[in-house]
């Protein structure tokens, strides 16, 4: 055995041992025979585009699809509830601020003041952010997963930038937006890993709608506790107690707990358990308060209350990644040949 194929070998280690066992040698003799001269070199090395295809297929093997064993097609399809459940997360807030911009905009009743045209930019930028992530999540309900990966993509990278540029003009602002690209970033990885082309494709035309239907509920709970179409709530009044809860991430975290529990209590696949996990432990970084480490007085309260359910999400998905380890299929015993 030369060089070369030791670390073939090697990297081919990235893949489950079951696969290993079954292709390796196939794998080394192909990779060999593509190689040619090269086998004879001094300190002769896989190329870094061999290297990633056998990550590639190892990322693809362990999130497993259509013809996949047991333990990874679990897997497979609790990343790809992850992605589908984050990506309907954007999309939900994506309708809420479209409502929030449009009525700023003067296009929907209840704004006394119309922001004028010199600074309508602003709300036309977020308004264009929004249907990314509304598209996204639409192609993926219908099965477009290119264009889904794309538009995810963009949105994600969008999100980058604006840190990036507040990295520089205002260092404080990427603490504070650090923990939301977490959270968006977990399930749009999830998205471009998780749907490759032996995962299978649901398509579900009315799921395109649950969005929308979702965020006119967000609204209508929030409406009751303020005045107007603003999600704030004055310090010391004592609503200041439900404004953490009626706001949309704050109506996501109940509805995560209550997702939570249901799994726990009822006999659910470990994808489900484990796929809300993915999406939940992100989303309780960013319910974290460091937005209000340095604010003292009556707005300590709404810190106390992110922290409880931060804390809550936190403990949730521990113990839903235990339930669901507890009853995933185990990995398949390897048989070797003649390695």
């Amino acid at each position: 055995m030369n060089l070369l194929e030791q670390r073939y070998r090697f990297v081919l280690k990235m893949l489950p041992a079951a696969y290993r066992a079954e292709r390796e040698e196939e794998m080394v003799e192909a990779f060999l025979e593509g190689a040619g001269q090269a086998c004879d070199e001094h300190n002769a090395r896989p190329s870094w585009r061999e290297v990633a295809s056998i990550a590639a297929l190892a990322i693809r093997s362990r999130l497993g699809g259509l013809g996949a064993t047991p333990r990874y097609r679990a897997i497979g399809d609790a990343v790809r509830l992850a992605a589908l459940l984050g990506l309907g997360y954007q999309a939900v807030i994506g309708w809420i601020a479209t409502a929030y911009s449009l009525r700023a905009l003067g296009y929907l009743p209840g704004q006394s003041l119309v922001i004028p045209p010199d600074s309508q930019m602003p709300e036309l930028l977020s308004i264009a952010k929004s249907l990314v992530w509304i598209v996204a999540f639409a192609a993926l309900a219908l099965g477009k997963m290119r264009a889904a990966k794309l538009l995810a993509t963009l949105g994600l990278l969008y999100m980058l930038v604006m840190a990036g540029i507040d990295a520089v003009t205002w260092p404080r602002l990427v603490i504070d937006s650090g923990p939301q690209i977490l959270a968006t970033m977990v399930p749009v990885l999830a998205l471009l890993t998780a749907y490759h082309p032996d995962a299978p494709v649901r398509r579900s035309l009315p799921m395109t709608a649950l969005p929308v239907g979702l965020a006119a509920l967000c609204i209508a709970i929030a409406l009751p506790f303020t005045n107007t179409w603003g999600m704030t709530v004055a310090p010391g009044q004592p609503e200041v107690w439900v404004a953490s809860w009626i706001e949309p991430q704050g109506l996501t975290v109940a509805a995560f707990l209550i997702a939570g529990l249901l799994c726990l209590m009822h006999s659910t696949k470990p994808a489900w358990r484990l796929g809300l996990a993915i999406v939940a432990a992100p989303m309780a970084v960013a319910r974290s308060p460091l937005f209000l480490i340095d604010v003292e007085g009556p707005v300590q309260s709404f810190a106390i209350t992110l922290i409880i359910q931060s804390a809550a999400l936190l403990m949730l998905c521990l113990v839903l990644i235990v339930a669901s380890l507890r009853v995933l299929p185990r990995p398949a015993v390897p048989l070797r040949g003649g390695s």
